[in-house]
């Protein structure tokens, strides 16, 4: 990437809300309190799969305190009762049957939430229980019970291209394995919350954690037949989403309860109802058959996905899709042939998680290219640089990189890594139960919505005194937009970055900047923000060419004043918005950027992208062979950033990615019995805490995304995309065995070192000891105690 010189781009700048936050200062959408407030609540399912014959809320309303006890039938039906973003399959409330542990039945609203919980145990409800669909593989036989009436099949598409059985029929080496990953849940600091209300002009106003307001707000709109300007919805800044808040989760119930009682009303999921009611990543079946020729080039991929999305759809149809388009990883593969099938459970709901949908097929890809290095005699690295997209390659479905391709580079700056280079060495340890091991792995991700049409929109407004107002709908769900923002503003306008303010996620204030998702509000944000920039300055010049009397021309922007290359006369902003305002002359400004796409290929939603994200990872790990507990010592990642905006922002987004990988690849075990979730709190359900964090070495790749603003692409998937397919490699590394399935649990790892086969649920509940070798230590507390 060529070297430029900037003001504000690549520069440490603090972030704007990191005092507040640490100080505990910041109100997110639970710490809104209004006068005259009431408290909201669900009566949720205690079954995985019933029929409702009746509902009883006699006994609820009775109770003192209670202003509403609604249920389907006091849900208008433009749309039947039902929402989503893709399929509208989901009920507000339920009417005909429940479909999982937590779906909703009943909202009650009363003055206390004590009040709510009494009544919300008063409701009484027959069911008609149903068999229980649990297995997704049972669910898509014949004859199985249905989920939904039209089956359990949600979406099921084959892609191909080249003849796989004939490169079969060549290869040198072909690796055949079948891979399983769990589901893995948001836990996010700030639970689903908000409040809502009718403003002064009988507006229905929702302050709401979520990920894009004006998409919560056509779901209302299209749900309950409320017309879009009666809406009007405020993002605060948002403890955590990680795309778990990319679907309405209490917009609807709040929108209900306001209209039935007109007064506010407060509605916060307790930590239990998140994680039961809450989105999940979907775990996976994938079937991988991989094959190399003699030259060790890859020449085919055969591939077999299932994910189960649980009761509803929601995301799951293009979160397949992204995980058939990166099941072959960042690699020329000419020869692909792919069966994605997204199937109806029981289960818990699965939609989109950072990285949606390709954590789970990069940890199946990136094993097999292990395996398939090691067959063939070449080192890893190798092997994968011997294969690696270039820009202007040719992807497995036939799609030009037309995008910025840095994973020749992350790969060369891996391979010449001290961890890499001296893993001999870093692999030694004098305890003889005690295995270490190095793991390495790269990543690929398609950023923006791929083949969708997909734009956005930022005004930026001339205040009195000269500084500017830059409006975005992009919600901060703390991945540093504020900060990234202004930098980017204050670079395009030539200003002193004081002098620019960020207003973000207000229906009413802000235009649709869209949904934050799809690691893409730096570059769909930022580029809009530099077309507002450039009508700003544009403003400026013919406001300084009045003033000043010289052709606009001979004006350049620099350092907040419009300064002649002719004569060195110089205005200031301040002065110009003077005379700005004096003429009456509008002083906002809008800037559109739409993201060029190409129509998708057959069999496809949204694939392929012309954007892609890459990233390497190094892990070096640490195998109790006495109790499997498998400790990360160090993790380098090697993303590629494009340009990195801010360094502190792009270093806290890896390392947050990467503690997140490490949960997905070793500790978070989602587990549901015959469609129950046994692990719904913080004592249950491990994620990594500070003692489990390794040291992070984060160097970025920048590789200079022409589109992009200032050279930036998207970053905020990436760095947990190679994280759980390096630990397994290291595991692989350490001790001679290799996993197929993750998390990899110590409980995992300890039967796979003793048995060589990964235990299934059955076998876990009978086994006590083996040699006279203790089980390993199951939770984390224990093992702390200890």
């Amino acid at each position: 990437m060529s070297k430029q010189t900037f003001n504000w781009i690549g520069k440490p700048i603090p972030r704007r809300d990191a005092l507040e936050k640490a100080c505990g200062s910041t109100k997110y959408a639970s710490d809104f309190f209004l006068p005259g407030m009431l408290w909201a609540g669900v009566l949720r399912s205690k079954y995985s799969h019933a029929l409702i014959k009746r509902i009883d809320t006699s006994k609820a309303k009775a109770l003192a305190g209670v202003e509403a006890v609604l249920t389907h039938d006091d849900v208008p039906h433009p749309r039947n009762n039902r929402y989503g973003v893709i399929v509208r399959d989901r009920p507000v409330l339920c009417d005909d049957k429940v479909r999982y542990v937590g779906d909703p039945i009943a909202l009650v609203v009363a003055r206390t939430i004590e009040e709510v919980n009494e009544a919300i145990a008063l409701i009484e409800v027959d069911y008609e229980l149903l068999p229980v669909v649990s297995d997704p593989v049972k669910a898509i036989e014949p004859g199985s019970v249905k989920v939904h009436e039209n089956g359990n099949i949600c979406r099921k598409t084959r892609i191909s291209f080249g003849d796989v059985e004939a490169a079969f029929s060549k290869a040198v080496e072909i690796v055949e394995n079948t891979y399983r990953t769990g589901s893995q849940m948001h836990f996010f600091l700030e639970p689903e919350a908000g409040v809502a209300y009718l403003d002064e002009e009988e507006r229905l106003t929702l302050v709401v954690g979520g990920q894009g307001p004006y998409k919560d707000r056509l779901e209302i709109c299209q749900t309950l037949g409320i017309p879009e300007d009666r809406i009007r919805v405020i993002t605060p800044p948002v403890g955590g989403a990680f795309g778990g808040k990319d679907d309405v989760t209490v917009q609807l119930h709040l929108a209900l309860a306001v209209l039935n009682t007109r007064k506010p009303v407060k509605l916060v999921w307790s930590r239990e109802e998140s994680c039961i009611a809450g989105l999940k990543r979907h775990s996976s079946i994938v079937n991988m058959k991989t094959a190399a020729g003699s030259d060790g080039s890859l020449i085919a991929n055969k591939v077999e996905i299932i994910y189960d999305t649980g009761a509803y759809a929601v995301l799951g149809p293009t979160v397949l899709d992204v995980a058939i388009e990166n099941c072959s990883g960042p690699y020329r593969i000419p020869n692909i042939d792919i069966q994605g099938t997204l199937v109806y459970t029981n289960n818990h709901v699965a939609s989109a998680f950072r990285g949606f949908g390709v954590p789970q097929v990069m940890f199946a890809i990136e094993s097999q290219m292990d395996i398939l290095a090691e067959k063939l005699g070449l080192d890893p690295i190798e092997f994968r640089l011997r294969n690696a997209l270039r820009k202007g390659d040719i992807g497995p479905f036939g799609n030009k990189l037309e995008g910025a391709v840095g994973i020749c580079e992350a790969l060369e700056k891996a391979r010449k890594n001290d961890l890499w280079m001296n893993r001999a060495r870093y692999k030694a340890d004098d305890r003889p139960w005690i295995r270490r091991g190095v793991g390495f792995a790269t990543g690929m991700k398609g950023y923006t919505l791929g083949a969708l049409p997909d734009k956005g929109s930022a005004k930026i407004e001339l205040t009195d005194y000269g500084k500017f107002v830059v409006k975005v709908s992009t919600t901060e769900i703390g991945q540093g937009m504020t900060i990234a923002f202004a930098q980017i503003a204050a670079e395009a306008l030539k200003c002193e970055i004081d002098e620019v303010s960020i207003v973000f996620a207000d229906t009413l204030q802000t235009p649709d900047t869209s949904v934050t998702s799809a690691s893409r509000q730096t570059y769909l944000g930022g580029n809009a923000i530099i077309r507002a920039a450039g009508k700003m300055l544009a403003l400026l010049l013919e406001t300084a060419e009045k003033e000043l009397r010289e052709p606009k021309a001979q004006f350049e922007a620099r350092s907040s004043e419009m300064v002649s290359k002719r004569s060195g006369r110089k205005i200031s902003y301040g002065k110009l918005a003077e005379k700005i305002r004096s003429r009456n002359i509008p002083k906002e400004v809008v800037g559109t950027y739409a993201i060029p796409h190409v129509e998708p290929i057959q069999g496809s939603l949204e694939i392929p992208h012309l954007f892609y994200m890459f990233a390497c990872a190094l892990a070096l790990i640490e195998v109790d062979t006495l109790t499997g507990r498998v400790e990360v010592i160090k993790l380098v990642s090697l993303p590629d950033a494009g340009r990195v905006i801010n360094p502190q922002t792009f270093e806290g987004q890896i390392e947050g990615a990467t503690v997140q990988g490490i949960g997905y690849a070793i500790m978070e075990e989602t587990q549901i019995d015959q469609g129950v979730l046994k692990t719904p709190n913080f004592s249950t359900y491990l994620i990594p805490t500070i003692k489990d964090a390794p040291e992070i070495e984060v160097i970025p790749i920048e590789s200079g995304e022409e589109t992009g603003p200032f050279g930036a692409k998207g970053i905020g998937e990436i760095g947990l995309v190679p994280v759980a397919p390096a630990l397994i490699n290291a595991i692989y590394n350490a001790t001679g065995t290799r996993l197929y399935e993750i998390p990899a649990t110590p409980e995992r790892v300890y039967w796979t070192l003793k048995t060589g086969n990964i235990v299934n649920k059955e076998e876990k509940s009978t086994m006590k000891q083996v040699s006279g070798t203790p089980t390993c230590l199951m939770r984390r507390e224990i093992d702390y105690q200890l």
